[in-house]
Formats: structure tokens, C-alpha cells, sequence
């Protein structure tokens, strides 16, 4: 996601917001996730030994102290494209965090064996807890007792239409043919290991979110759609105010050049000259949006955006398919963007004959 990637990162590095993605995005709205239990932790997970050298980097990670006994480590991963290994990704970066756990455990375990065995051979005496109680315990420096903390990852889906790619490790494995007393065997006991998402592309329940992330989000959804984006701010005055640290990531996030414009203009009383200024910081964020790439391209984006008021007749979808000169179809692009329906599009472009 280049800049916005970073934009994103800083923005939640927000202990609230934080858990306010989590508990609106994953826990249906409750509150599990609280801000003054998290602390930040390194995204970067390695491991290294005499045979390996591995490094994975996350997006965002926060540990959880659930009041000081036990933790939970959250992490995320912001995308705005289909990755289609995105299980195996996951996977990877959660066994190197459970990896460095274990690393931690074996070096405490030591540390404890080591004050045993000084003690011991001072007096005679050592504190039991730091001996290893069998073979296993010795050799592998992990004891029966110790544990974990639970790693979760949330990818918070950006892009425009639906994730089409894998949302498990089985979706990525050829088990064969499925009828087979072989193959289902095998999907019964190679673990599934589904992902976590917030698709914002398909998401509906934004009354889960409590802090600033709740008008972000829904217009976010909405940025491909000047009527949804305007009729949402009519809708929710109460979102106009929304923090101007908020705005800015709108913008980063939707192409809005002129969102610092708009700051200076947001706590106006003019309603109307806000909307009017709003209304054509969208039409600019769409029109970049929208222009970039081939005449194809362009043309789909065009149909797009004329669905948005009805059915398109083929006559006119081969029309506008057909033409290659990237200035018209900028113009066109721009006219779908603005217009209140399909028939004022046709008039103003001379293609009702067409139809």
C-alpha cells in the first residue's frame, strides 16, 4: 500500500482505535480488547540458528496484558490486494512469534536451572521450581507446565471489490479427488487454519465500532460512489466533525488532494458551501481514481459507475467499450461521475442514436 500503508500503521499505532478494530471488527462489538491493556511490540519476527535464518514484518502488533498475569498478542496486517499465499503468510509470521516465545521460556528455564545448581552445591539445598523434572524438561529446556500466550492475526482488507483469494490453508492444498476415502482422510487431519479478515469491501455492521473509526470506515466504503458518500454525510451530520487526524487518513486513503482545504473549511456553519467543496473533492478523488490505467480500463470504470443508476443496454456498453481515445474517455468518466442518470449520460455524450 506504499504511503498509505504508513499512514495506516501511524494512524492505528492509536491504543484506542486499536482495540476498537478488534472488538468492532472481530468481537461483534464487545469490548475485550481494552486500550489501557496494550502495550506495542515489534513487528519484525526472525529466527536464527545453525540452520535457518528466517525474518518476517508485520504491519502492527500489540500485546495485551490481561492485569498483569496473562497476555495476548494482536496482530495486523493491512492489504489492499489479493494475495493468494495470504494462509501460509500468516502462518509463518505466528509460528516465529510462538517461536520467540519458546525461546524466551528456554532461556528463563535455564536461568532458574543455573541458580539451582549454584544454590546446590553452596549449601546443599536449591529451590526445586528451578530443576528439570525429567529427561524432556532437560534436553529441550521447555517444561511440562510452561505455556504460551495466544497469537491472533486480524488483515484488514481494503480493496475495492470482494477478497476472492484463500481464507485457509485448505484452500490452498490439492487434496485430489474429494470422493476418495484417501482424500478425506487427509482434509480431516491437516489442520484448516482459517484467516481473520475485515472485508471493508462487504462489511455492514459499523455500529460495532465505537471511537472515530466507526465514520472513517463507512465513508471509506463509500468512496467509489459521490451519491452513497453525500447522502451518508447528510445523513450523519453529527461524523462532520469528525478529528482531523481522521480526515487526513480519508484522504490518504480515497486520492482526496484537497483534504487540507477542506480542514480549514470543516467547522464552518455554511452547510452548503461545506457540502458544495466536499462534493467536488470527491468528484477529483474519483476522476484520479478512475483515469488511471488503459482505455479498457477506463471504459469498465465508466460502466461502473453508470450501473450505480440502473441497467446499462448493451448497445451503449459496446459503445463506450469500443472507443480508445483516452481524452474522451476521461471525459466520459468524468460526465458518469457527475450525471443523475443514464439518460442524461447518453444525451450529453451524443450517443442516444446508439441505443
Amino acid at each position: 500500500m506504499g504511503k498509505k500503508d504508513i499512514g495506516l500503521k501511524s494512524y492505528l499505532q492509536n491504543r484506542a482505535r486499536y482495540a476498537d478494530l478488534w472488538n468492532g471488527g472481530v468481537f461483534h462489538g464487545k469490548q475485550l480488547v481494552k486500550p489501557e491493556e496494550l502495550q506495542e511490540m515489534t513487528p519484525v519476527r526472525s529466527k536464527s540458528d545453525k540452520l535457518t535464518v528466517l525474518e518476517r514484518t508485520g504491519d502492527l502488533v500489540m500485546k495485551q496484558n490481561y492485569g498483569g498475569q496473562r497476555f495476548a498478542v494482536l496482530s495486523l496486517e493491512n492489504q489492499d490486494e489479493i494475495d493468494y499465499e495470504m494462509p501460509v503468510r500468516i502462518m509463518m509470521q505466528e509460528v516465529l512469534e510462538y517461536d520467540r516465545q519458546i525461546k524466551e521460556i528456554r532461556r528463563e528455564n535455564e536461568k532458574a536451572y543455573k541458580e539451582y545448581k549454584e544454590n546446590q552445591g553452596r549449601n546443599g539445598r536449591g529451590t526445586r521450581a528451578g530443576n528439570y523434572h525429567d529427561a524432556g524438561e532437560y534436553l529441550y529446556k521447555v517444561k511440562k507446565d510452561d505455556r504460551l500466550f495466544p497469537v491472533a492475526t486480524l488483515i484488514v482488507y481494503w480493496g475495492k471489490e470482494e477478497w476472492k483469494g484463500p481464507r485457509s490453508l485448505h484452500d490452498m492444498i490439492d487434496f485430489g479427488d474429494g470422493n476418495t476415502m484417501m482424500s478425506r482422510e487427509l482434509k480431516r487431519w491437516i489442520p484448516e487454519y482459517p484467516l481473520h479478515f475485515l472485508d471493508l469491501s462487504t462489511f455492514g455492521h459499523f455500529e460495532y465500532f465505537r471511537t472515530e473509526l466507526r465514520p472513517l470506515l463507512e465513508l471509506f466504503q463509500r468512496r467509489g460512489s459521490r451519491k452513497k458518500f453525500m447522502e451518508y454525510l447528510e445523513q450523519n451530520e453529527e461524523y462532520w466533525d469528525m478529528d482531523d487526524e481522521s480526515w487526513h487518513m480519508l484522504g490518504q486513503l480515497t486520492n482526496f488532494k484537497n483534504i487540507e482545504n477542506f480542514m480549514k473549511r470543516k467547522n464552518e456553519r455554511d452547510k452548503e458551501e461545506k457540502k458544495m467543496f466536499i462534493d467536488d473533492m470527491i468528484d477529483e478523488a474519483i476522476e484520479k481514481g478512475k483515469t488511471e490505467g488503459k482505455a479498457e480500463g477506463k471504459a469498465e470504470d465508466i460502466l461502473d459507475l453508470l450501473e450505480e443508476y440502473g441497467t446499462v443496454h448493451d448497445k451503449l456498453k459496446t459503445e463506450i467499450l469500443k472507443q480508445t481515445d483516452l481524452q474522451v474517455l476521461k471525459g466520459w468518466l468524468k460526465l458518469a461521475a457527475r450525471v443523475k442518470n443514464i439518460d442524461e449520460f447518453i444525451m450529453q455524450t451524443h450517443l442516444q442514436t446508439e441505443v
